[in-house]
């Protein structure tokens, strides 16, 4: 607890940071949570006590739709992809699964039809490590 709260101030400028480059679906509370599990995933628990269930809306991630984002949301996100070749989602490295296992609802990028499935959460699991 005492860990949390001395991280409190980091952890609100990196939320403020991933939501404002990942755009107006995510929200400060999710932004925060995705932080906390970023930085370690034990505060799993801690994320699920924060997050409130919406009926009919399963916790997990959800991709948006390319053709329905107006051209300037297009042209942000060319250009971020093409400084980080990841969406800020995936750069936090926090897995689909305990996304979903902590009843997270996120909404990661589409991404452009000329660009390779590099950089969505959905596609990317951790690799295995190797026993030395």
């Amino acid at each position: 607890m005492m860990v949390r709260w001395l991280l409190a101030p980091r952890w609100q400028w990196r939320a403020h940071r991933l939501q404002a480059a990942h755009g107006s679906t995510l929200s400060y509370e999710v932004a925060w949570c995705l932080i906390a599990l970023a930085n370690d995933v034990a505060n799993s628990p801690y994320v699920r006590r924060r997050t409130r269930p919406v009926p009919g809306v399963p916790p997990g991630v959800m991709v948006d739709v390319w053709a329905q984002l107006d051209s300037a949301e297009q042209q942000r996100r060319r250009e971020w992809l093409t400084r980080h070749h990841r969406t800020p989602l995936h750069l936090l490295g926090v897995p689909e699964e305990v996304i979903e296992l902590t009843g997270l609802r996120v909404t990661e990028w589409a991404l452009p039809p000329d660009v390779p499935s590099i950089s969505l959460v959905v596609q990317q699991r951790p690799r295995p490590r190797r026993a030395d």
